[in-house]
């Protein structure tokens, strides 16, 4: 009878042994899922910044072709009216485009 009580008390104590190892494993295993997943975030973070990175030196690149191109176009409007007016014939003409440009007609 004393064996079987032992037996009992020790069955109780290896079952209390390893659900204690089980706790400590769902632990383990729960701390190793939290970085993982904070890993995972701040790779997904630095990556929506570099594309977000590139898409501003996209946009910005085709802002700045876009406003040379409207340089370019606004000198050559300058020149062609300054060319105009240098001929005294068509001076009038000159001023009468110029205004147009002006007022948007």
């Amino acid at each position: 009878m004393e064996d079987v009580l032992r037996e009992i008390i020790k069955a109780e104590r290896d079952a209390e042994e390893r659900i204690e190892r089980a706790k400590e494993e769902a632990k383990a295993i729960i701390r190793k899922a939290r970085e993982e997943a904070r890993k995972i975030e701040e790779e997904t973070l630095k990556k929506a910044e570099e594309e977000a990175q590139k898409l501003i030196e996209s946009k910005k690149k085709e802002g700045e072709e876009e406003a040379k191109r409207i340089m370019s176009e606004g000198e050559a409007e300058i020149s062609e009216i300054l060319s105009k007016a240098r001929d005294s014939e068509k001076f009038e003409k000159a001023v009468s485009e110029c205004l147009k440009i002006i007022r948007g007609i």
